[in-house]
C-alpha cells in the first residue's frame, strides 16, 4: 500500500533549486499537491534541507527535503499546490502516448502513409 495521500504525475521540467544558499539546476521527476521528487547533480541536498524550487511559469514551490539518495531527493511541500498547477506542471504518460503527435508549434502531424515494404 502506498504512504502517498496524493496522486502523482510524471514531469520532465526544468527547475532552479536553492538548497542552504546553494543554487542548482534539477529536473522535476514527479509532483503531487503535497510533494515531488527531483533528479538533480550528485548530493545536492541532504534530508531536513529545506528547499526553494522555482519553475517556468514564475511558479514557486518550498518544503522540506524527506529523503534522499544521490542524484534524487523527495520534497514535502510547506503549503499544498492547486491541482491546476500540478497538472500544468506534470502530465500522465498515458494519456500523453493517446494523444495525436504535433510538431514544436502544437499543430497535429499528418499521418503518413504505409508502405507494405515487404513487396518492395
Amino acid at each position: 500500500m502506498s504512504r502517498r495521500a496524493d496522486q502523482r504525475l510524471d514531469s520532465d521540467r526544468h527547475v532552479e533549486c536553492r538548497v542552504d544558499g546553494k543554487v542548482f539546476q534539477a529536473v522535476l521527476y514527479n509532483v503531487s499537491t503535497t510533494g515531488c521528487m527531483i533528479e538533480m547533480p550528485f548530493n545536492q541536498v541532504r534530508e531536513g534541507d529545506r528547499a526553494y524550487i522555482k519553475a517556468e511559469g514564475g511558479i514557486r514551490m518550498a518544503g522540506l527535503i524527506i529523503w534522499q539518495d544521490e542524484h534524487n531527493a523527495g520534497l514535502r511541500f510547506d503549503e499544498p499546490l492547486h491541482e491546476a498547477v500540478v497538472r500544468f506542471l506534470g502530465y500522465d504518460p498515458v494519456q500523453a502516448a493517446m494523444t495525436m503527435p504535433t510538431d514544436r508549434f502544437g499543430r497535429i502531424l499528418p499521418k503518413l502513409p504505409r508502405h507494405d515494404w515487404a513487396k518492395a
